[in-house]
């Protein structure tokens, strides 16, 4: 993805500047009893799991992960007490490299696998929970292998019942999920060969699969669609838009890293969208309780963007905010 490769040449800049410096910076405090339960967010990246003050400031890690693993795309239980995200971890004797899903409660403790991975180059990311917390929702991806060759992956939305331990797929070629305020359907992104090529909603069995979108608007990439906490409208992070059709038979290309990329907001029925500001790389937005603002990080700074008056703050700078997926907490 278009955020992932922008991180690593992002890590490999700093990479070189701290080794100009004398001292690097300090690592983010260690992980302590309560911290999670102190912050306003929680930013997910390869520091870990950091319990952020409202000013940005790392008040500690939510708990320590194991070692040279990365957590990403958190989300909040609905009764704000625990998070479940995706984690990175060395590869395992048995199932080797892949991502798994976990639980920690915000003051560090029950950390546990919810989901993980059963085989080799198998990942599970963006876990999604209904309103009752009984049910998450969640993107896997399978890298298909033949004749010891990579040719392609294989992704789908899952559905887990947490009571039962009931799985099942819910659609094909779907990543990102998020599930309506009603909670009777989902918007994600649909995949063509892996590479995303527009939002789609589908009831949350799967039934009625089609484009979100009621207008002409396409876009080169998109990801990370974000429904609001109040209302019913969605928020995204998306480059290369264009409202015009494509020629019968063209193809759309793949947006390059020098292309800005904006964070659009959408009604539930996708009869139109707008731009609510430009962000320069591809972010995940996250929502405030009150649905006023949303916030993010990239390009080496954390950003709250106030959506009545379209300013944007840059609440913070450093070495965390180059990449990662936050959740906003109170």
């Amino acid at each position: 993805m278009r955020r992932r490769a922008a991180y690593i040449a992002a890590l490999l800049l700093a990479a070189g500047a701290f080794a100009a410096c004398v001292t690097a910076p300090p690592p983010p405090p260690p992980s302590g009893q309560g911290v999670g339960q102190n912050a306003n967010f929680v930013l997910a990246n390869p520091a870990g799991l950091l319990a952020l003050d409202g000013t940005g400031h790392a008040l500690g890690r939510v708990v320590d992960l194991p070692p040279q693993s990365a957590p990403a795309t958190p989300t909040l239980h609905p009764s704000g007490k625990s998070l479940v995200f995706a984690i990175t971890q060395q590869p395992n004797k048995k199932t080797g490299f892949g991502s798994d899903l976990f639980t920690v409660n915000l003051d560090g403790t029950g950390l546990r696998p919810v989901v993980e991975h059963e085989a080799d180059n198998v990942f599970y990311a963006s876990p999604r929970f209904d309103s009752t917390g009984n049910v998450l929702y969640f993107h896997r991806r399978a890298a298909l292998i033949q004749g010891g060759s990579f040719i392609g992956n294989e992704d789908g939305i899952f559905r887990l019942d947490l009571r039962s331990g009931e799985r099942k797929q819910v659609v094909r070629d779907g990543a990102d999920p998020a599930l309506s305020p009603d909670g009777t359907w989902i918007v994600y992104v649909h995949l063509t060969q892996g590479q995303p090529d527009g939002l789609w909603r589908a009831n949350v069995d799967g039934t009625d699969a089609r484009p979100f979108f009621k207008t002409k608007d396409t876009w080169w990439y998109l990801q990370a669609p974000r429904f609001s906490p109040n209302g019913c409208e969605i928020v995204f992070s998306a480059a290369g838009h264009t409202v015009a059709s494509l020629p019968l038979g063209a193809k759309a290309g793949f947006a390059h890293l020098n292309i800005p990329s904006e964070l659009y907001v959408a009604p539930c029925d996708g009869t139109s969208v707008k731009t609510i500001g430009q962000t320069g790389d591809d972010v995940v937005p996250a929502w405030s309780p009150d649905a006023t603002r949303v916030a993010y990080v990239g390009t080496g700074a954390f950003f709250i963007l106030t959506l009545a008056s379209g300013n944007v703050r840059t609440i913070a700078q450093g070495q965390d905010f180059f990449f990662g997926d936050l959740v906003w907490l109170r």
